[in-house]
């Protein structure tokens, strides 16, 4: 991808389970490391909507034609709501990369499972597998749809400058947290 590239980094807030039934996702658009927009939307926790979201949010006034990829952070937010990349990918025709910066196992079905979720199991296991990623500050892991292995990592190393995931995913998160304890 050219240089000057618009990219949509998202992520949740924090939220307090058992007690919220709702988050926040948190949409920052920039154009490289430069942030010139955000967006939010209200997710269920341990729904199914993140996808949905994603969606809406990749094709608001503004995003829509600039955004050139979606950075995740990870494919579930608000607890268990499940992201399909493939489904975001075939709608918005944005390629999307889900980063995280721990190797993933198989804890998030494990976890679906214990919460009588067993239904959204096919769709993690839809989602490409997570691969691992050097970068300067260490491995991370990427899952991706509408792009090459190899220039997803070209990009998410290329971009990770402070940490092991890409800065603009670093601060979606520092932004994300700053809701934490609202009420969506």
């Amino acid at each position: 991808m050219k240089r000057g590239i618009r990219i949509l980094a998202i992520d949740d807030s924090p939220f307090k389970r058992g007690e919220d039934r709702h988050t926040f996702l948190v949409g920052l658009l920039f154009r490289e490391l430069i942030l010139e927009l955000s967006l939010r939307e209200i997710i269920e926790v341990d729904g199914n909507d993140s996808t949905d979201a994603i969606i809406r949010m990749s094709t608001a006034p503004g995003i829509q034609g600039e955004a050139k990829l979606i950075l995740a952070h990870g494919t579930t937010f608000g607890g268990l709501n499940v992201l399909d990349l493939h489904r975001v990918y075939r709608i918005t025709g944005v390629p999307i990369i889900a980063v995280t910066s721990r190797e993933p196992t198989e804890e998030i079905e494990r976890a679906l499972i214990s919460a009588g979720m067993e239904d959204k199991i096919p769709l993690v296991r839809r989602n490409p597998p997570y691969i691992p990623v050097k970068t300067p500050k260490g491995t991370s892991y990427i899952s991706s749809v509408g792009i090459s292995y190899e220039e997803a990592s070209r990009l998410v190393a290329r971009f990770s400058i402070e940490s092991k995931i890409p800065e603009q995913l670093r601060i979606v998160d520092i932004v994300a947290r700053i809701l934490e304890g609202l009420s969506p």
